[in-house]
């Protein structure tokens, strides 16, 4: 489970306007059962919500610190890794620590995020590893971004007018026929449909059922899909 060390208690997105004045910078760790050192990070709101700890990372990456003691090998071991709507980079940079063998791993925001995602992979020393990135959902993607193994996407289902663009992305970015997409995922409100029924003409979706704590989340509206392209025909 997670420990943390600093002060998350900010208001969901509903009301994120009205508390928005009321936020400050902080810095601290956060420590994750089975994970043996904490990821050292900054939380800032003033870029957008992006910037702070949302709960559907600390549940994907308790997922993937668990999975990855259960078999022989590292889980992501040579794998290209690139994460979508990063904000404090928190899964990305903890996905580097659980796999330090991984081949690279691209931790991606609007500009916004940029300076706090590159504040706190040098809070960890990752920068040989981790490269912050802007990737704006929906447009033209670079040639850097094609051909990863492995996307990761912690609760970027929120604003409806994002569910066209995020979509295009995720299509994008799947060049690679054997690419997955780790999409965890809290239910918010019914216009979520929409996002699904949309995505499932271009994706197959899965839920991932090994999680220990599936049962626990799950009852509390969270969602951890593995999800890849269909197969043209």
């Amino acid at each position: 489970m997670t420990s943390l060390e600093i002060n998350t208690d900010i208001a969901e997105y509903g009301d994120f306007i009205q508390r928005e004045q009321e936020v400050v910078a902080h810095i601290g760790a956060v420590n994750f059962e089975g994970l043996n050192e904490p990821v050292l990070l900054s939380q800032d709101l003033s870029g957008g919500c992006g910037g702070k700890i949302w709960e559907c990372a600390e549940i994907i990456v308790n997922y993937f610190v668990w999975k990855n003691g259960q078999g022989e090998g590292s889980l992501f071991k040579d794998k290209t890794i690139i994460e979508i709507g990063a904000g404090t980079g928190l899964v990305g940079l903890a996905v580097a620590k659980i796999c330090p063998d991984l081949k690279q791993l691209i931790i991606t925001d609007q500009i916004a995020m940029m300076d706090l995602m590159q504040e706190n992979t040098k809070l960890n020393n990752l920068g040989h590893l981790v490269k912050p990135k802007i990737l704006n959902w929906g447009e033209e993607i670079d040639q850097e971004f094609l051909g990863a193994d492995v996307i990761l996407a912690s609760d970027c289902i929120y604003m409806e007018e994002a569910f066209i663009p995020l979509i295009e992305t995720f299509f994008a970015l799947t060049t690679n026929k054997n690419a997955i997409i780790y999409l965890m995922y809290r239910k918010r409100r019914n216009a979520d449909k929409r996002f699904f029924q949309m995505a499932k003409k271009k994706f197959e979706f899965t839920d991932i059922m090994d999680d220990p704590n599936r049962d626990v989340y799950t009852r509390r509206g969270f969602r951890l899909f593995a999800v890849k392209r269909k197969a043209t025909k």
